[in-house]
């Protein structure tokens, strides 16, 4: 639901650089079980913040929606 197109956020952006670099880390064999447990973390954190981000724009997206209709009732009051 989010937009592609839309840049991250900063924070967002910071956290998937962390969780890059312990990715690859891990992938040559260098991770500790600290690390891996903080890439689990971020994975959760960039996880939540995408669902938070949904919520909100569908939110967002409802609130338009009934303003809508709200408009077309109102011009329907009019004619009448």
């Amino acid at each position: 639901m989010t937009d592609p197109y839309e840049p991250p956020r900063p924070r967002d952006y910071a956290l998937q650089e962390e969780l890059d670099s312990l990715h690859e880390q891990e992938s040559e064999g260098h991770s500790t079980p600290d690390e891996q447990r903080r890439a689990g973390q971020l994975e959760r954190r960039l996880h939540a913040d995408e669902q938070a981000a949904e919520v909100r724009e569908q939110r967002e997206h409802d609130r338009e929606t009934g303003r809508q209709n709200e408009d077309r009732e109102e011009r329907a009051r009019h004619r009448r």
